[in-house]
């Protein structure tokens, strides 16, 4: 397995991910002036509010539709949003379908615009069968509504169905480790051709 050239460049970062436990805390609970508001607090703040959103919207659909029917719905939110952010990426480079350097350049750009927790996932490692990505952390799943849980797990599926509709040449998504299952952190493989790899359960 192999990454891409960026993924060795040190000067890299990201900003709000070297914000304190102490400064994060501080932020969460609004206990700030506004001209101490620093870019990493910023960009942090931005990343929770997406993650909040997210489990926001997931007790609320339990609430009022119930539970089958809101993991029909995060499911299907995750199709579409799965699907179409790799199908612009495709069709950025030209490409009706492609290969799992591909979508390992997917995976980097994604994690490195959507706050400090997604970046975790960097750098995803790719050769001629598959892309893996691993991560510590997720912004679709709190460890303050482990209970939505499920819904993260329904969601993520979507996803990965929307990446196989934008992409005929990608055969499935293995399911390896994943945080809402308990798991102490995320392992996905986007599998591209068999390669003998013995899948694990979840496969999509």
């Amino acid at each position: 397995m192999g990454q891409e050239p960026y993924a060795s460049d040190r000067q890299l970062f990201f900003p709000g991910s070297g914000l304190s436990a102490a400064e994060r805390a501080r932020i969460d609970a609004l206990d700030i002036a506004i001209d101490e508001v620093t870019i990493d607090h910023l960009i942090y703040s931005m990343s929770k509010q997406i993650e909040n959103n997210f489990q926001t919207f997931f007790s609320v659909a339990q609430d009022v539709v119930g539970e089958e029917k809101a993991r029909e719905i995060a499911y299907e939110i995750g199709r579409r949003y799965g699907g179409q952010g790799y199908a612009k990426l495709l069709q950025a480079e030209g490409k009706e379908s492609g290969e799992p350097r591909d979508m390992a350049i997917y995976q980097d750009l994604v994690h490195s615009i959507r706050g400090p927790k997604h970046a975790s996932a960097l750098f995803a490692e790719h050769n001629d069968s598959r892309c893996v990505v691993k991560r510590q952390q997720c912004i679709y799943y709190s460890e303050e509504h482990p209970e939505n849980g499920k819904y993260t797990g329904a969601f993520e599926s979507g996803c990965f169905e929307g990446y196989k509709q934008a992409d005929p040449n990608l055969l499935r998504v293995e399911v390896h480790r994943c945080r809402w299952k308990g798991d102490s952190a995320c392992e996905q493989h986007w599998v591209y051709q068999e390669d003998g790899m013995q899948p694990p359960e979840t496969v999509i």
